[in-house]
């Protein structure tokens, strides 16, 4: 039996086909069947045809193989080796396989997306990018910002410019819109900006348009609340200072008892309902202990001046939670993995994951715990203590961008804010305690009502709904 293949080595761009021819002459004495199959990678984008070849003694026979790479990342640039077996139906001993080169040529496809296309927020949003390389080869992009109008004054943080994507693979980049200056009050305002991705060798720049919504400070009904009340204050004080002066006439006008011994103001009462004979003034006590009558409120705007001597104090307002005090606790420990809670590569950047790691007491596990007391419950507000020259106090928190994400971030205002828990709902937590596991508790947020979960060893942390027989949700926060 004699083969040959032409070409050995063949070009084909993925998504296209390449054929190559096979010869085999039967140089045996006898009439044979010989049974053709393509092996290696490329085999499986051959097709052979025909797969048989039945020769007499003498005589040759020529097969084609047809090689149909897909345009995916499976089929890898570069020169793929394969072979053809060929073998006979009588003499199988006498099996032969020839061997060839298939090389693929390369092809760029790299595709973006923004998760969310268009963000929410009064001061800022998050935003991740999403990057994959369809192509079949490894490509480096670059990620940068534009904004999409000139009178717009959005910042763009982007936190990974650069990228390395491998391929089939996806690499993602976070980043923070910011807008110039806060709304206080009106409609939202829409900001146009754009991302764009950058490939270094192969393929064309992708640009994404995204949009941030900002929202006002102060919701429009507040707005038109306070204009309300200020109009009622000027009213207030227009009628008090235009009724107070017939006060002091009546108090002129009134007789004087015989006994006063000096001057004494006099405080207009209510008719009595029975009918008297003669009214009689009442005396006030003298100047030295007498207080002049108090201003109405502005909650009482278009109402006459009060009747009575004594105005009505406005009830108590609801006391503030007061901070209990800040207890380092050192690593935070899970239960189900027995691993602590951790910054990725020790990044104590605002916006970073956490995960889960072995326990190592390092600065990136170490953490404090604020303690609020809210009546009737306890809050916690948990602070990353462990690099205290990093800029920024950093808290844990849920994305609210993403609430599927716990990150850390910064607080409002740095130790003085928490001090006078100046927090957000999304990073105030509720300690619930475990039966039989005084160690453990759950962490519930106060903002999403999940608790804090993880999702196995070395992975990222989660929030998913409360369930104190999960332990992945068990975490002990004094774990010294």
């Amino acid at each position: 039996m004699w083969v040959d293949l032409n070409p050995v080595t063949a070009d084909v761009e993925p998504g296209a086909e390449a054929t190559v021819e096979l010869t085999v002459r039967n140089t045996g004495d006898i009439v044979e069947e010989y049974h053709l199959q393509a092996t290696g990678d490329p085999g499986k984008w051959a097709v052979v045809e025909p797969q048989t070849l039945r020769l007499y003694p003498g005589t040759t026979g020529t097969a084609r193989l047809t090689f149909s790479p897909p345009r995916s990342p499976d089929a890898q640039a570069g020169p793929q080796s394969y072979a053809v077996k060929v073998t006979p139906r009588e003499d199988r001993e006498n099996t032969f396989a020839i061997e060839g080169v298939l090389q693929v040529a390369e092809f760029a496809d790299i595709r973006a997306e923004l998760m969310p296309a268009t963000t929410r927020g009064w001061h800022r949003g998050r935003v991740r990018l999403a990057v994959d390389n369809f192509s079949n080869t490894a490509a480096s992009a670059s990620v940068a910002s534009g904004s999409g109008s000139s009178n717009s004054n959005l910042q763009v943080d982007i936190r990974t410019p650069a990228l390395r994507l491998q391929p089939g693979r996806a690499q993602f980049s976070r980043f923070n819109v910011r807008p110039g200056r806060l709304l206080w009050f009106g409609t939202k305002a829409r900001h146009q900006y754009t991302i764009t991705v950058s490939p270094s060798g192969l393929g064309q720049p992708v640009s994404l348009q995204g949009t941030y919504l900002q929202s006002a400070l102060l919701p429009r009904w507040l707005q038109r609340l306070l204009m309300f009340a200020a109009a009622g204050a000027v009213a207030v004080l227009a009628l008090w200072f235009g009724i107070h002066p017939s006060f002091a006439s009546s108090t002129q006008a009134s007789p004087q008892p015989a006994a006063a011994s000096g001057p004494q103001v006099i405080v207009i009462q209510p008719t009595p309902a029975a009918p008297s004979s003669s009214p009689t003034p009442t005396p006030t006590p003298t100047p030295s202990s007498a207080a002049p009558p108090p201003k109405p409120s502005t909650s009482q705007a278009g109402a006459p001046p009060a009747s009575t001597s004594k105005p009505v104090a406005p009830p108590p307002s609801s006391p503030k939670p007061s901070a209990l005090g800040q207890i380092k606790t050192g690593n935070i420990l899970n239960y189900a993995t027995n691993q602590s809670v951790d910054l990725y590569q020790d990044n104590f950047t605002s916006g970073q994951q956490v995960e889960l790691w072995q326990t190592l007491h390092n600065d990136a596990q170490g953490w404090s715990v604020w303690l609020y007391d809210d009546h009737p419950t306890v809050d916690l507000v948990i602070q990353s203590t462990g690099k205290p020259d990093s800029a920024g106090t950093k808290v844990l928190e849920v994305d609210p961008g993403n609430p599927a994400n716990v990150v850390i971030s910064d607080d409002f205002g740095g130790v003085p804010g928490l001090q006078a828990k100046a927090v957000a709902d999304y990073q105030e937590w509720n300690l619930a305690n475990i039966p039989n596991h005084d160690t453990y508790g759950v962490l519930k947020n106060r903002h999403t009502g999940t608790c804090l979960s993880g999702q196995g060893a070395e992975k990222w942390l989660t929030v998913a709904p409360c369930n104190t027989g999960d332990q992945n949700q068990w975490f002990a926060l004094f774990a010294l």
